[in-house]
């Protein structure tokens, strides 16, 4: 302010003494002076500019060619502007946060951890600012040094601020709370062994271990078994229940299974996937398996054997067969095996079969004398044979094939539609019965395989024979004959014999002209053939109930005649039987009237004698009665009043 003021008068002095200078020289001295002041200007504002303040949250970083110092603040200064030098604030860490330092020259790093303000040094810059680990109580870290690999694991509870050039990659961890049904496996990463923890409590890994996994304990209940392995040694052993297992650490758990309970009537084939040994297991018992064997079958039953079931068997080690048909319980040997369990092959009186042995020979069963029932030895079976069916009425083509082991050597029926051509070229359709019997069953076997099948074609070609000699008309005129020789013709063809069969009946229930032309005409023939058949049907029924009205009057008439002689003979009988008792009341009255005139007349005659008389008297008295009560007249003879006219006395 003073060199203000005395430049202010200085200027005044010089302004009074301008009015005697010249323009030019007023002109230089005016330049002068702006000059003057412009430089004054310039090195004020200058001078304003490199004052510095510098408060308590910042600090000034001095450079020179020679380094860097660093000055906190606070503090006031003039800063010229050829001395480099930079302002920089305090970091603010607050007190969930640290702050990561680098230092330019020594490329090391510190942590300065909050609350509060951090200043940096004068080659150090920031990184950056993070916030510092929490840790729970369950909780753990595992830091690792990316220069030295060195490892420590951190657990909680506690707030943490890692060491420079410490990461980690996995995170903050939850530890592992280990109680009675579960444990730790870990694995030393420097060493490579491993260990299971079973210790109670809360597991936090040490350095430089890492957890494969947490095991957790099986229950094996008191049927149940598991079969673990060893690793180290390749063993494999069986834990049987009931326990709480953990295997383990170089242990693997490879199934858990259920023990095996074996009924009375039940049996198990263990089998050894080693050695391929075989052992049986019979029951009552409960059966755990060894760690290398297997039950392929699973538990099964055993076969009851009795007098209709047996069971064929074969050894495996010899291949032989056999059939036991020893009664109880069958249960196998072992390396045995169950073919079958066979059923007696019964064999009814109407019945035969054919067994064939694995040679190729074959023998015949009968039930001729009676029903018989066998097993069939090993290696035999019975001979099935493929035959056509022709038990429907209504025949398809493909004539379908039924299997069959059993012959029926009964009368059998078959159904059979051909198409024949008469000689005049009229084409008919011939539906019928075959009735057919086997006789031979050897010779059946020997000579075909399909018997009805052969029946069939056999007999059509007879028809085609017989009925390509017959025109039409002959046909119709003699269709009952036709049938008669065609069946008499195959009856007597050598072909059914020889294979061993008996063509009993043939008969043909319908035909049809293949022809519609034909058809129609035989339509109009069979109509009246029909009519006529119906009129003489028709007067033979008018007959008929003519005849039996005749016959039932004439039955009616004996049957009436019938009657009143049986009316006759019961009046007959009814009157006899009457008199029989009206006598016998008048034999008893009589005796008693005899009998009670004993004492007085001792006579015999005499008391039958007055007994008669009295009976006489009681007599006329009831006919002059029965006469007085009419208007009858009588006549009496001289006899009767005892008189004698014109006599003597």
């Amino acid at each position: 302010q003073a060199l203000a003021a005395q430049e202010r008068q200085g200027v005044v002095t010089q302004g009074a003494g301008m009015d005697d200078l010249s323009d030019e020289k007023k002109l230089v001295i005016k330049g002068g002076c702006a000059c003057c002041g412009l430089g004054w200007l310039i090195f004020f504002i200058i001078l304003g500019t490199s004052v510095k303040y510098v408060n308590e949250r910042q600090q000034v970083v001095f450079i020179s060619n020679t380094g860097r110092t660093v000055e906190q603040g606070p503090f006031t200064r003039i800063i010229w502007p050829s001395t480099r030098h930079e302002v920089r604030d305090a970091i603010q860490v607050s007190q969930r946060e640290y702050a990561v330092l680098l230092h330019e020259r020594s490329q090391l790093e510190r942590h300065e951890p909050g609350p509060g303000q951090v200043f940096m040094d004068a080659y150090e810059v920031l990184l950056r600012i993070q916030e510092k680990i929490v840790l729970q109580k369950r909780e753990y870290i595992r830091l690792i040094h990316k220069m030295t690999g060195l490892e420590r694991v951190v657990r909680g509870p506690q707030i943490l601020v890692p060491e420079p050039r410490e990461e980690w990659p996995s995170g903050v961890e939850t530890a592992i709370v280990i109680g009675h049904t579960n444990a730790v496996l870990v694995e030393n990463k420097t060493s490579g062994m491993k260990r299971l923890v079973t210790e109670k409590g809360m597991f936090v890994p040490a350095p430089y271990e890492r957890i494969i996994a947490e095991k957790d304990a099986v229950l094996l209940e008191p049927l149940m078994y598991a079969v673990v392995k060893d690793h180290l040694t390749g063993q494999t052993r069986n834990e049987l229940g009931p326990q709480l297992l953990q295997v383990g650490p170089y242990e693997e758990l490879l199934n858990v299974s259920s023990k095996w309970v074996l009924e009375k009537d039940s049996y198990l084939r263990l089998v050894n996937g080693q050695t391929g040994e075989e052992r049986v297991m019979q029951g009552p018992s409960v059966v755990v398996p060894e760690p290398v064997e297997s039950a392929p079958d699973g538990k099964q039953r055993a076969v009851y054997v009795d007098s209709q079931t047996a069971v064929r068997v074969v050894d495996r080690q010899t291949g032989q067969q056999r059939l036991d048909e020893t009664a109880g319980t069958f249960i196998p040997l072992p390396y045995e095996r169950i073919l079958e369990v066979q059923q007696k092959t019964l064999v009814l009186p109407h019945q035969a079969c054919v067994t064939r042995d694995v040679h190729g020979s074959v023998n015949l069963v009968t039930g001729a004398s009676g029903a018989t029932a066998f097993f069939l030895p090993p290696l035999t079976s019975l001979m099935e044979f493929n035959w056509s069916s022709y038990t429907s009425p209504v025949l398809v083509e493909p004539v379908p094939k039924v299997l069959l082991t059993m012959i029926d050597l009964r009368a059998q029926k078959m159904f059979f539609q051909n198409e024949v051509r008469t000689s005049d070229n009229v084409r008919l359709k011939l539906e019928g019965t075959i009735f057919w019997q086997v006789q031979d069953v050897m010779r059946m076997v020997s000579m075909t395989s399909d018997v009805p099948g052969d029946i069939s074609q056999r007999a059509r070609s007879g028809m085609i024979q017989q009925v390509g000699t017959l025109t039409l008309a002959q046909f119709m005129a003699g269709f009952n004959n036709l049938t008669q020789n065609t069946f008499n013709a195959q009856a007597a063809d050598s072909f059914y014999t020889l294979r061993g069969v008996e063509l009993q009946s043939l008969e043909i229930t319908r035909f049809d002209s293949v022809d519609a032309a034909t058809a129609l005409v035989l339509q109009d023939i069979i109509k009246e053939t029909t009519m006529r058949i119906n009129e003489l049907q028709k007067q033979e029924s008018q007959n008929a109930v003519n005849a039996a009205k005749l016959a039932a009057d004439i039955l009616l008439e004996k049957q009436r005649t019938e009657l009143i002689q049986t009316q006759a003979d019961n009046t007959k009988l009814e009157k006899q039987f009457q008199g029989q008792s009206d006598g016998e009341k008048m034999v008893q009255a009589a005796l008693a009237y005899i009998e009670g005139l004993n004492m007085s007349v001792p006579n015999v005659t005499e008391r039958v004698e007055m007994y008669r008389l009295q009976q006489t008297l009681k007599a006329r008295n009831n006919d002059t009665h029965s006469l007085s009560q009419g208007k009858a007249q009588i006549f009496m003879t001289p006899e009767d009043f005892n008189l004698k006219l014109g006599s003597e006395v």
